[in-house]
């Protein structure tokens, strides 16, 4: 922004800044709690150490001891740095004025490309030139100033434009769009407080520039690389492979094919056939009619598998077929037949049935 025009643009944005710094002067200072995360995690493994004791369970004593070890250290360093903190809270002195914070923001444009203000995010965006970190080139970033906030423990956002890195960790200090000040919060409270704007965003823009691998969120020796959705292993680019379906990235040990139409699969998303148990995509996988079961289309026959045919098969054998009537006369005894056949020849040989006598 250049000119008459900026320079009010300008003036407009230090007004609002000036009224958050007003509306600040009369609050308590912000006290931060302290760390008690670090010692819930150290009480939790003093109590996993104890049990490993007891149990004789010399493998897992080993493990908790170093993890033990590693997070006293943190709560060390987290209390000398919460501690640095109470001794430096204090109020400031005075409110920056009207014309001090129009010349810092006026200011900005000389030291960085690119300058703006996001009204509606009511914010003051810098863009810094690219960064470049043990020859790993990540990229540019916005510094982000949200005026509404100061005063708040971190009132700004740092964006990554070019999105190098895996998931939200774009910078080995940054996580999402939270920078890890480290050394230099002291210092970025005190530029804020006292109104100095431009040292502010110069000042992160050094830490930018700063690697500090005691506390990279990903070590820059390991930038390129990514971990695993299975095994959550660090694997490079080449050995990577994305999942068809949720193209989580996989490595080679825990990559599966579909035997069909061989996709790559993660474990959350292969499945396999009941019957000849080979990994499939779930688009290659049809249910049994009968049972709901999965099968691959070879194992299914009418899209029924091969138990619930057998078990159809088994209940029509066991099913008895409806006996025909019986017809076969039932065999007389023998006085019965006697004396029905008396009564047929009686009745067949009747004397002078349809007979007239003759004369003599």
């Amino acid at each position: 922004m250049n000119g008459l025009h900026s320079r009010r643009l300008w003036i407009r944005a230090a007004a609002r800044v000036r009224e958050q710094y007003q509306s600040q002067a009369t609050a308590f200072p912000i006290v931060k709690s302290p760390p008690v995360d670090h010692w819930t995690r150290i009480m939790r493994l003093s109590r996993l150490l104890t049990k490993a004791q007891q149990h004789h369970y010399p493998a897992a004593f080993e493990r908790c001891l170093e993890q033990y070890k590693d997070n006293v250290s943190r709560l060390i360093h987290e209390l000398n740095m919460y501690h640095r903190e109470l001794v430096a809270l204090k109020r400031p002195k005075g409110l920056p004025s009207l014309s001090e914070l129009t010349a810092e923001l006026c200011a900005l444009p000389d030291e960085f490309d690119e300058t703006r203000i996001e009204w509606s995010e009511q914010e003051i965006v810098v863009r810094t030139p690219e960064v470049v970190l043990s020859q790993v080139n990540l990229g540019e970033f916005e510094i982000r100033l949200r005026w509404s906030e100061i005063g708040a423990p971190q009132p700004y956002r740092v964006i990554s434009l070019s999105q190098t890195g895996s998931d939200d960790i774009h910078h080995p200090h940054v996580q999402g769009d939270m920078l890890c000040e480290g050394e230099g919060k002291i210092l970025l409270s005190y530029t804020l407080a006292e109104g100095r704007l431009g040292d502010f965003f110069l000042l992160v823009q050094q830490i930018l520039r700063t690697y500090n691998p005691a506390s990279a969120y990903v070590p820059l020796e390991n930038w390129w690389n990514s971990s695993c959705a299975d095994c959550d292993d660090s694997m490079s680019e080449e050995e990577s492979r994305p999942c068809s379906i949720c193209e989580h990235q996989i490595c080679e040990y825990c990559r599966r094919n579909c035997t069909t139409c061989g996709d790559h699969l993660c474990s959350s998303c292969a499945d396999t056939c009941e019957t000849c148990h080979n990994t499939f995509c779930r688009d290659c996988l049809s249910e049994c009619d009968s049972c709901s079961d999965c099968f691959c289309r070879s194992c299914l026959s009418d899209q029924t598998c091969s138990s619930c045919l057998e078990e159809s098969m088994e209940n029509e054998d066991a099913t008895p077929e409806n006996p025909a009537p019986d017809t076969t006369p039932v065999a007389a005894f023998p006085a019965e037949t006697s004396e029905a056949a008396q009564n047929t020849s009686a009745t067949v040989q009747s004397v002078c049935l349809g007979q007239v006598d003759l004369p003599a």
